[in-house]
């Protein structure tokens, strides 16, 4: 079962458009992603003189983005390309066009940019992230255009092993690409009363840790080859998305991939979720955070959720 088949990448006509295009193409010479659609969406078509000047005369304002647009992808994917290609410029707000072409198109992922140092916010990134039920692909500025180690964070919940499962049904692990399963636990406070040592209890934390690893195994046996369980302890002041950056980049991970809960717009603006901590610290490594597409749990459940 190919759970990627049809993608969706925003554009907002800034040097981020030429990293998106060009790992997009990468991503599908080395999968069966079938179709891609590249979206550019405005606020009002009404552009700057200037920027109209660059483009083809006798053409409507979005006639000539898309055509500027459509020139940037057909340098990545030619005439011969067994991806059906489609670029789109619509007008409108930029979240609720993404949003609804995305549901209408059943979009499987939403690849944006992930900015740091190039022009524009990528605030609209993490609007997708907050308010959609699609998964995400952060691409950051600087990626490299490789797929040889995927690390996978894992905390043995529904939306971990959601996000195993969608990964190994991406058509994107091909049979040299390592995993890393990657589990940060914590030794409870409590161990003081029960008489047990500090040393004793972290031993027992990651034995259990190692049990949950083989049921995970026992039920994806196509990860029993090819998997590793990585464990890192998280202390009392630690922020648990950058231990995860930090062994991501250890380990040299090429890709991140982490499973969402899905909240409500309004929690997730009070509440920030491991997620979010996650990309707080991420300016290198592309990261896909999956999300189930009919899930929205409420606002109380969401302020007391941990991701």
């Amino acid at each position: 079962m190919n759970s990627l088949k049809r993608i969706m990448v925003g554009l907002d006509l800034s040097e981020m458009d030429d990293t998106l295009i060009r790992y997009t193409a990468f991503l599908c010479s080395i999968s069966e992603i079938e179709e891609v659609y590249f979206i550019h969406a405005e606020k009002s078509l009404d552009l700057p003189d200037e920027l109209l000047e660059s483009m083809p005369n006798g053409m409507s304002a979005d006639e000539r983005l898309r055509a500027s647009l459509v020139e940037k992808v057909d340098s990545h994917f030619g005439p011969d390309s067994r991806v059906k290609v489609e670029v789109q410029v619509v007008e409108g707000s930029p979240l609720k066009e993404l949003l609804h072409l995305a549901k209408v198109n059943q979009i499987d992922l939403v690849v944006v940019g992930r900015k740091f140092h190039m022009r524009g916010s990528g605030v609209l990134a993490q609007k997708i992230l907050r308010n959609g039920r699609v998964s995400v692909l952060f691409v950051p500025e600087n990626e490299d255009s490789v797929l040889s180690h995927i690390m996978v964070s894992v905390d043995f919940s529904d939306y971990s092993l959601m996000a195993l499962e969608r990964m190994l049904n991406s058509s994107l692990l091909r049979q040299d690409v390592r995993i890393t399963c990657l589990h940060v636990y914590q030794v409870p406070t409590g161990y003081i009363t029960l008489g047990i040592s500090y040393e004793d209890f972290d031993e027992r934390m990651q034995g259990l840790a190692r049990n949950k690893f083989e049921q995970v195994l026992e039920r994806f046996p196509a990860l029993k080859e090819r998997a590793e369980l990585r464990l890192v302890k998280q202390e009392n002041e630690d922020d648990v998305g950058e231990l995860i950056m930090v062994e991501a980049k250890r380990a040299k991970a090429d890709m991140l991939l982490i499973g969402a809960k899905g909240k409500s717009a309004a929690a997730l603006f009070v509440l920030g979720s491991v997620t979010e901590k996650i990309l707080r610290y991420n300016d290198d490594i592309p990261m896909i955070v999956y999300k189930k597409e009919k899930e929205e749990i409420g606002f109380l459940d969401a302020l007391l959720s941990t991701e």
